[in-house]
């Protein structure tokens, strides 16, 4: 296609290859490396996330309570439901470490509770668990295009719910994790 610029001079119209047009364009707004990457986020260990005062990943039950042993995590709460076999949530409080004096890097105390959802691989293996986020991922990449400023949505997906963010700067999905719902939510 043939564009005029304003200038009049000819070049090929932006976002386009010669010959086709826009037809070859796309909106998918999942990278072709997300199952691999939803596999690395919720097997991981130990990944503290300072700005959230929580554990990242894990979402992976072995993985989460390795990880709450290595931050010497305080379990509160371990909640599990029938409509969601597999799903384990966890109330649970990270330690709070003293900054500076006598007591510096000693515990002083817990920060404020904070839940994880977690799977069972028994019950729902780690390839069941990533296809599911690539499906819900791939789900809500219609709302994402729909509604540019949201960053977040819930989908279902096989009877599961799933969180499904997108990067604020890329505009891309960036994660697709499973979630246990209110208890009021079917």
């Amino acid at each position: 296609m043939t564009w005029i610029a304003p200038l009049g001079l000819n070049e090929l119209c932006p976002g386009t290859e010669a010959g086709k047009g826009t037809a070859g364009a796309t909106n998918q707004l999942t990278s072709n490396n997300f199952i691999a990457d939803v596999t690395q986020h919720n097997t991981q260990l130990g990944v503290l996330n300072k700005k959230k005062d929580n554990i990242s990943g894990a979402h992976k039950q072995d993985a989460f309570l390795e990880s709450a042993e290595i931050l010497g995590a305080k379990i509160n709460l371990k909640v599990t439901d029938k409509n969601y076999p597999g799903l384990i949530e966890y109330q649970y409080q990270l330690p709070a470490k003293a900054g500076n004096g006598p007591n510096a890097g000693q515990i002083v105390g817990y920060k404020k509770e904070a839940a994880k959802t977690t799977y069972d691989p028994a019950i729902l293996s780690d390839s069941k668990v990533a296809d599911m986020s690539n499906k819900a991922a791939k789900q809500s990449e219609s709302y994402f295009l729909s509604n540019p400023n949201k960053r977040e949505y819930s989908v279902k997906v096989d009877g599961y719910w799933f969180q499904v963010t997108r990067d604020a700067k890329t505009g891309k999905v960036s994660n697709a994790y499973i979630t246990m719902p209110p208890r009021n939510s079917k």
